[in-house]
């Protein structure tokens, strides 16, 4: 396949890129497919082509707790993967998704040679770094109303690209919590939903929420 047709690999010479294609293995998964399970060893190192995936672990009672998503295109898992742990988590296919494999010894072969490849591998974790700084920012919030505050008006522009699940999941609620929540906000003219997207009309008053 030719890695320059996603962002992520954009930049790479056709060096790296036509290097890249020829160990890369193509897969495609159905909806619900688990690509693999908390505790497992990696063996490949996982691209994701496209589609969306989520990543989950369960709680004491067994009840399921999302971590995160990823969305295409994007990189799974490699902070496990490069440093040769066990999966922290199950990851399941949100959609049906297209995956490439790479085999990790002669990726890690690889690396070792080509800096502008350790330079893709190091965006990428700095970008998912970022992101957990967030949700551990938002954890700290005790108050679950204004931690969704927060994540509103940190997000404005987003909203309309995200899903409830994904709000939810970003600011550590369940979706139903999240639900309650934004029916509240909802009933008090703070918000609208429009074709299951999230709308902000009244932004003071989430701004006295937070306050």
């Amino acid at each position: 396949m030719n890695f320059k047709e996603i962002s992520l690999f954009a930049l790479l010479d056709d060096e790296t890129l036509e290097c890249l294609s020829s160990m890369a293995k193509k897969r495609e998964f159905e909806t619900g497919k688990i690509l693999f399970y908390a505790g497992e060893q990696p063996k490949q190192f996982l691209v994701l082509a496209s589609g969306e995936v989520e990543v989950y672990k369960h709680d004491k009672k067994g009840n399921e707790i999302v971590m995160g998503q990823f969305m295409a295109p994007s990189l799974i898992a490699e902070m496990a993967t490069l440093n040769g742990i066990a999966y922290p988590a199950t990851a399941r296919c949100k959609s049906s998704v297209e995956i490439y494999e790479i085999g990790l010894e002669s990726l890690q072969s690889y690396i070792s040679k080509s800096s502008p490849l350790s330079r893709v591998l190091i965006n990428s974790l700095t970008q998912k770094i970022q992101h957990l700084e967030s949700v551990l920012r938002y954890a700290t919030i005790s108050n679950a109303s204004v931690r969704a505050a927060s994540f509103l008006i940190d997000n404005e522009y987003q909203l309309s690209q995200l899903t409830q699940r994904q709000i939810a999941s970003n600011i550590m609620l369940t979706p139903e919590g999240l639900s309650r929540i934004l029916k509240r906000f909802k009933e008090a003219g703070i918000i609208e939903v429009r074709s299951k997207k999230l709308y902000i009309i009244d932004k003071d008053k989430l701004l006295e929420i937070i306050s």
